[in-house]
């Protein structure tokens, strides 16, 4: 999620199993899973205006959890809609020009980055302006409104090389003196919370596995030793539950508030189709592997649901692609993030048609710029509200957005988000 480029934070998600069969199988799929809005399978356009009733889908938890599910710890239970988190990721490069809705109840600078020996990044070049950023008046200006608001602040703390991450987990000097930096520096900075964002994408074996869950464990037991109400979160890929990953989910959930799952980036810049940036479901067409529903559901069964933090993309991204259809192949190196500030501003400044993949519960747009096609794929409220739908019904704590600044000035997305989780 949180790589500077966005599009740098995870390997692509591999092979899972296909999901197979006509519309007409899907439909029923959808149905048996609680959407009663799968008729828009079959094109039925949504009107994403902020002052419309949102459609609804009542998903129903008992459908969604797997019948052994009973058997877990981690078992779904009812939770009163007002207690969901909702969580907002703010990067330095938006940070001057975001604005913070009411609906928010965290609010996350990134970032400040580690190195290998458990010291702030605070010295070198581009690794550094999350911390030169995090110094200056704008991040004064967000801690005062967020106190105004009654929101908390807090700080992700970020390493991404995976041969730093090994180094620093094989090294237990390091991981103190970490420890001693982190304290040093919330007694010096006020915040409300942690997040750890290590994305280790390397070979994972057991050891280096164990060694990640003993660091979170110390990482916690001496926080809440020191600051007895720091909110403690981390942030895991979307595929964590489905393979062998360096996050023992099981043993680490106690040691943490929250756990933020990266439902995005299941198509990037660099694919070689064009596609949705966090599909629901399977695709009919099998023009992607893993899905949003696949990954939850096993993860569902290995935490307490009430402590996972969906991910939801205020982004989606922006290819030439050869045809206008959607899953069309890309053009290599034509691919870019595209904000729904940008989308947006493209929906009215090129009077550009808004459509919907109904194969991927998501919307797109293509128009043509310099006589070559350009391809979108983003989320609206639309798109949006089936996952929040899914986040109610599974009794997940809430969201995590990334990322604040990337939505523009338009009302519609926060409209669907205090609708469905205030």
């Amino acid at each position: 999620m949180h790589t500077m480029m966005n599009d740098q934070h995870q390997e692509q998600l591999n092979s899972i199993a296909r999901h197979n069969g006509s519309v007409l199988k899907k439909f029923m799929t959808l149905l048996l899973l609680g959407f009663g809005a799968a008729c828009f399978v079959f094109g039925i356009k949504f009107v994403n205006e902020y002052d419309k009733p949102i459609l609804l889908s009542p998903i129903d938890f008992n459908t969604f959890v797997s019948p052994t599910a009973g058997t877990s710890s981690a078992r779904v239970q009812p939770q009163s809609v007002q207690q969901k988190v909702i969580y907002g990721f703010l990067p330095y490069w938006t940070i001057k020009n975001a604005t913070f809705d009411s609906s928010l109840t965290h609010i996350g600078y990134f970032s400040l980055p580690i190195d290998k020996n458990g010291n702030f990044v605070t010295s070198t070049d581009d690794a550094a302006t999350g911390w030169k950023t995090f110094r200056t008046d704008a991040v004064e200006r967000v801690r005062q409104e967020t106190t105004k608001n009654n929101q908390k602040f807090e700080v992700l703390i970020t390493m991404m090389d995976a041969d730093d991450i090994a180094s620093f987990l094989h090294n237990a000097k390091a991981q103190d003196t970490f420890i001693k930096n982190v304290k040093m520096f919330i007694k010096s900075q006020p915040v409300d919370g942690i997040n750890l964002d290590i994305e280790y994408a390397g070979e994972v074996d057991d050891k280096l596995r164990n060694e990640y869950t003993t660091f979170i464990s110390k990482f916690s037991k001496s926080m809440r030793a020191s600051f007895p109400s720091l909110h403690i979160s981390l942030d895991i890929f979307a595929d964590s539950a489905l393979k062998y990953r360096i996050w023992n989910l099981p043993q680490l959930a106690p040691f943490v508030d929250h756990i933020v799952v990266m439902t995005y980036d299941f198509f990037r810049s660099s694919s070689s189709q064009s596609g949705p940036v966090a599909p629901l479901f399977g695709s009919e067409k099998n023009r992607w592997d893993v899905d949003i529903v696949k990954t939850l559901k096993p993860m569902l069964d290995q935490v307490p649901s009430e402590k996972i933090l969906l991910g939801i993309p205020f982004y989606g991204y922006e290819w030439q692609t050869v045809g206008s259809a959607p899953g069309s192949n890309t053009f290599p190196q034509t691919g870019g993030l595209a904000t729904y500030k940008r989308v947006k501003k493209l929906l009215e400044e090129k009077n550009i048609k808004e459509q919907w993949d109904a194969d991927a519960f998501s919307p797109y747009l293509t128009y043509i710029d310099k006589g070559k096609i350009q391809t979108i794929f983003y989320e609206n409220a639309l798109s949006l509200s089936y996952k929040l739908d899914l986040v109610r019904e599974t009794n997940m704590g809430g969201i995590a957005i990334w990322a604040l600044g990337y939505e523009g000035s338009g009302p519609e997305l926060w409209h669907v988000i205090r609708q469905k989780l205030r």
